[in-house]
């Protein structure tokens, strides 16, 4: 039986969201699933209403069965749209903070001690360091990095690294986008794991903290500072942020390098997935 929970607006359970009650769906069978994207109204080629705020505690059990390809592919798009929404929602604010605090400084004002704690976290949390948080190349640093992800981009994603959710990985330990993890016995053993090595296949509480996880890194770890510049770039000349495009800032996502990037390239062209670009949360169920 589905069973729905109010998701705590604790940081690491539940994004900060200003709008409907966010469901935490447990949902063990994709049946259940999709009887409650139809109690929402919630269709893929008609999103007038917005995307309802959806979180999934883990993805259905019976997605690997499914023998259909459209109704997989359908069913995996639905379940991870409104996630990547609420997690870039949560970016966005906090990308509007900075600008709020650079502006302050820019008019010669000083922030308050609670401001300069709240960007100071914000920079721990991206990983910038500066002798002076105030300063414009720490400014110019921490923008680059608190911006949000494409959605569609995000989909490709984790279309390829989970297998469309039916991954070992993503069904066990609900990690979308194959992160690992250095802590011993706190992951997954990857079965083909070489002799020596000591990562594991990091593991999530919910399907949303692999998602947030996911846009963390690729706006924090060195491999994806050139995704980063295309991004910056995009927005200091005021065109919209492609994921298409920026898809040529993952070489060093897999070891695959072009061949990868090709690969997700041909997810957003075949799957249309640039139509999710102007995709916003429903403020109403």
């Amino acid at each position: 039986m589905l069973s729905l929970l109010l998701a705590s607006c604790s940081d690491s359970a539940a994004p900060i969201y200003q709008g409907s009650n966010i469901r935490v769906l447990k949902t063990p069978l994709s049946a259940d699933l999709e009887k409650e994207f139809q109690r929402h109204s919630y269709q893929l080629d008609n999103l007038d209403r917005g995307v309802p705020p959806l979180i999934l505690q883990t993805l259905p059990r019976d997605l690997p069965n499914i023998t259909s390809n459209s109704k997989k592919k359908r069913i995996f798009f639905q379940s991870l749209l409104p996630m990547i929404l609420l997690a870039n929602n949560e970016i966005r604010q906090e990308r509007d903070q900075v600008l709020k605090f650079q502006q302050i400084v820019n008019r010669g004002a000083t922030l308050t001690e609670d401001q300069l704690q709240t960007l100071t976290a914000l920079a721990r949390r991206y990983k910038i360091k500066s002798d002076s948080m105030t300063s414009r190349p720490a400014f110019t640093e921490l923008l680059m990095r608190v911006d949000t992800i494409p959605p569609g981009l995000a989909l490709a994603q984790a279309a390829n690294e989970s297998a469309w959710g039916t991954s070992r990985f993503s069904q066990l330990a609900n990690n979308l986008f194959g992160e690992w993890t250095f802590k011993s016995g706190t992951g997954i053993v990857p079965e083909d794991r070489p002799d020596g090595a000591t990562y594991e296949v990091r593991r999530f509480d919910n399907i949303y903290e692999s998602i947030r996880s996911y846009l963390l890194n690729l706006n924090t770890h060195f491999a994806y500072q050139e995704l980063r510049q295309l991004r910056a770039e995009a927005r200091a000349e005021n065109r919209p942020v492609d994921g298409f495009k920026l898809a040529e800032g993952l070489f060093r996502y897999s070891i695959r390098g072009e061949a990868y990037v090709k690969d997700l390239q041909s997810l957003i062209r075949l799957n249309r997935l640039d139509r999710f670009a102007a995709a916003s949360l429903r403020v109403r169920s």
